[in-house]
């Protein structure tokens, strides 16, 4: 069911794996211009009265309220945690947005909440190596991982990375 939901009524969702929205200025402005052409997808918050948490449509949730909306159109459905994490999760791969590190978060949420590879495998299309090799990534040292990308590292390069046995030792090559 479709509702103009007030935006002050609608969270960002605290699991969601994509961390960085990127700059919303031109998704901003066209909101401004056009208003939103894709509705957010929600689930109501437990313990709260009638307000949601976006499961997708994160990234239009904030351009909305930088473009000074006061609802967006939302789908409110049913989710249990981990059906919201792997709808985020998927919602971004298809979209090639997730960098590797938010994707390895996503696949460790998903395994935290009882997942198995073999079920992230089945949800994501990803083989069950790249879902092990990218969980090993979440061992390497955070800031080094994130200057190894703006260096322009590759997978390839976290693959041979990942042969180096000793994490202390990885993260030293890391840097």
């Amino acid at each position: 069911m479709l509702t103009d939901i007030h935006i002050d009524k609608v969270y960002p969702h605290p699991d969601n794996p994509r961390r960085q929205l990127g700059d919303l200025t031109g998704l901003a402005d066209s909101i401004r211009a056009r208003g939103i052409l894709q509705n957010l997808t929600v689930v109501p918050r437990p313990g709260t009265e009638e307000t949601y948490t976006v499961v997708i449509g994160n990234r239009r949730l904030a351009a909305a309220k930088l473009a000074g909306l006061e609802t967006v159109p939302c789908a409110v459905t049913q989710m249990d945690a981990r059906d919201q994490v792997a709808t985020m999760l998927l919602e971004n791969l298809q979209r090639s947005d997730l960098t590797l590190l938010e994707q390895a978060g996503g696949f460790q949420m998903m395994l935290d909440l009882g997942e198995t590879v073999a079920g992230i495998t089945e949800k994501t299309g990803f083989s069950g190596s790249t879902v092990r090799r990218r969980v090993k990534l979440l061992e390497l040292d955070r800031d080094g991982f994130k200057k190894a990308e703006a260096r322009g590292a590759t997978l390839a390069d976290y693959i041979k990375l990942d042969q180096i046995r000793d994490v202390k030792r990885r993260n030293e090559v890391l840097k």
